[in-house]
Parts: structure tokens; sequence; C-alpha cells
């Protein structure tokens, strides 16, 4: 399996790890620590190819896309939720940043074979994730959060290709397959 994220960069990486690290040490909810997933947002939730010319075809893509699109502007912070399982920070995309994406959906769709979920596309909700499976910890992570928003200006300025490791329905780890850059 494969998903396309954006990474980010710089002062955000450190903070999303703190959160995440302060979470497993009060609460030991392990989760997002375990899969060790880089600072992101997701693009395009996980999808198969079934050969090695379905993935050199979504390569070809990103590769095409950075280099006709320029790096756009989003907003980072503030804290939301999927009760009762996953907080997260927010991402705020520009409008530059939102129509860049909508162009990255189009180009997507016109590969006949790309599974889509429920939340991807148009109902994709831009987060970073600091916890996940909060159960009936949730109410305290959530406390926990407030009081500790930062706000950062980051880039649409890559797409990602990672691969992603199941085992047993858990996620357990994610691996760089390969980074386009944009301009």
């Amino acid at each position: 399996m494969y998903i396309l994220v954006c990474l980010l960069r710089g002062e955000i990486e450190a903070y999303r790890q703190s959160l995440i690290d302060s979470v497993y040490t009060i609460y030991g909810l392990n989760v997002v620590k375990n899969q060790n997933a880089p600072a992101h947002f997701t693009l395009k939730y996980e999808f198969d190819v079934e050969n090695i010319g379905k993935l050199s075809e979504i390569e070809t893509f990103c590769e095409y896309f950075c280099k006709t699109h320029q790096k756009s502007q989003v907003r980072i912070g503030g804290f939301l939720s999927f009760p009762p399982s996953v907080v997260f920070i927010d991402v705020k995309p520009s409008e530059e940043a939102q129509k860049a994406f909508s162009d990255f959906i189009i180009g997507l769709r016109t590969m006949k074979w790309m599974q889509w979920g429920a939340y991807d596309a148009e109902n994709l909700r831009f987060h970073a994730t600091i916890a996940e499976g909060c159960g009936n910890l949730f109410n305290v992570v959530w406390k926990f959060v407030q009081g500790k928003e930062k706000y950062f200006d980051v880039w649409f300025d890559n797409i990602a290709i990672l691969n992603v490791e199941w085992s047993g329905g858990e996620l357990i780890r994610w691996n760089f397959h390969k980074i386009f850059e944009m301009e």
C-alpha cells in the first residue's frame, strides 16, 4: 500500500514530535510514536499498485505535477480531532494551495485504476496527527493539548510517496519511496 503526502519541514517537525513524545510519555499512547511517520499532511490516502507500471505512472505524474506547480503557503496550528480516537494539528491551505490540491486530485482521477476512500479527494481533511487510538483517554489528551497551540507558515512544496506497511489491521511502519519537489 502507498500513500501520498506533503512533508512538513522546519520548526513544525520538532513541535509535532514533542507533542507525540509527551502524549506517549504521559498517557502511554504509542500508536503514532511507534509508526514513526514523518511530519506531514496527507494528500491521498492508501492505494494499492498491482504492478510496477502503476507505481511508475504515479511517479511520472508527481514529477510532472511538481514541475508545473509552484509551492504555495499553508498555515498549520491549533488542534482539532476525530473523536474518540484522533487528536491532530489543523492544516489550513491558502487559496493557492487549495487550487494546487484540486489540480492534483484532477490529475490522479485520470488514473482509472486508482482506489478512492470515503475521506479522499474533496472529503480530505488536512491534518497532522499527534495522537491516535485514544479511546477512553481521548478527553484527557484533548485537555492536555489545550494551551499548547503554536502556529506555523509552511509550504505545500513537495509530494512524497510513502510505502505503508500493515500487519493484522494495524499500520506498522512508513517507508520513503520517492520525494518530488516544487519550486
